[in-house]
């Protein structure tokens, strides 16, 4: 019997690969320990975390966010894996572990299920990993084998692509389950078939969409107005707003006031690049701003300002900036 360790460097759910390895190894007689080091996507790391891996046979450790890939370091074991999306987009499991149910008892108070239906997509935005990660639309796993728990979040990077995802709706809608899709759907892929489908799932959460290049304004708003048709409350669609410095501010601005006047949510994903930019400080205020609902629905941007600085300089700086880039759109 081997003694694995498994660490969970910053993941926020549940692993699926480390789960995948944990069952993989399990039926072979092996004990496993996870550790979750809790890594944010934030580079506030002064050092590296030293992880005592000493008495273990192997070690496997997985890292979503590039940014952590050096600010760990695993001491006491010579057999050590590493892994993830933030660690190399070459990287895979082995056919036999990816083959592997999930084992959630390394997770003991998780209570959702997680899976991807499809694995891919139909797309090539330049700032996504996918393409080059996972290739071109796929089908990956029947979602009657993903459900464990009556909460589940599909991952897939774009089911609407799927050419027989109203027909996985159907079922889906038809299970004791409430569900959503956490990577954000294509909106440009909706139709008032699937948009009616939708409303009438039994979804927890937003509805997610992406809203990353200014100039799919018009048909993001022609597909919005279907979408309203079936899901008409305020508030229950959102917007991913990808950002990074090369991008023109007021581009974001406009993103960010034209969800609001449709009473969408928007949800600013900052690019790693905006920690290193010039204008850094603003980024972080305005994603405070944008990233808490309850904020952002009552109140402005610069009352918020006003209100989560005590220092001049930095409020006058935001707040210029703000003016400034809005008097551009």
């Amino acid at each position: 019997m081997k003694k694995i360790l498994l660490i969970d460097i910053d993941g926020k759910i549940p692993n699926l690969a480390l789960m995948k390895l944990s069952t993989y190894h399990k039926a072979k007689g092996d004990s496993i320990k996870l550790i979750k080091l809790g890594l944010t996507y934030y580079n506030n790391i002064k050092k590296p975390k030293e992880i005592d891996a000493t008495g273990f046979d192997n070690v496997y450790a997985s890292v979503i966010f590039p940014i952590n890939k050096d600010n760990f370091i695993i001491n006491g074991c010579k057999d050590v894996s590493i892994g993830g999306t933030g660690y190399s987009l070459d990287k895979q499991l082995e056919e036999e572990i990816n083959k592997c149910d999930l084992d959630y008892s390394i997770y003991p108070d998780n209570d959702i299920s997680y899976g991807f239906i499809t694995r891919g997509c139909i797309r090539n935005c330049y700032f996504c990993f996918v393409p080059k990660k996972e290739g071109k639309l796929v089908f990956n796993r029947d979602p009657k084998d993903i459900i464990k728990h009556k909460k589940v979040k599909f991952m897939d990077n774009n089911f609407l692509a799927y050419d027989k995802h109203k027909e996985i709706l159907i079922y889906l809608n038809k299970q004791p389950i409430r569900y959503q899709f956490n990577q954000a759907l294509d909106i440009r892929l909706i139709d008032d078939e699937n948009a009616k489908l939708l409303s009438e799932a039994k979804y927890f959460g937003e509805y997610t969409f992406s809203f990353d290049d200014i100039r799919t304004v018009d048909i993001i708003e022609e597909k919005v107005k279907i979408l309203k048709k079936y899901i008409y409350k305020d508030w229950k669609i959102k917007m991913f707003l990808y950002c990074n410095p090369k991008m023109k501010l007021c581009e974001t601005i406009f993103r960010i006031d034209w969800c609001y006047k449709n009473k969408i949510l928007p949800y600013l994903m900052r690019d790693k690049t905006c920690w290193d930019s010039e204008y850094s400080d603003f980024y972080v205020d305005l994603c405070a701003w944008v990233n808490q609902p309850n904020i952002f629905k009552k109140m402005s941007f610069e009352d918020f300002i006003e209100r989560r600085h005590t220092n001049n300089d930095r409020i006058k700086r935001s707040l210029q900036l703000y003016k400034n880039t809005y008097k551009e759109l």
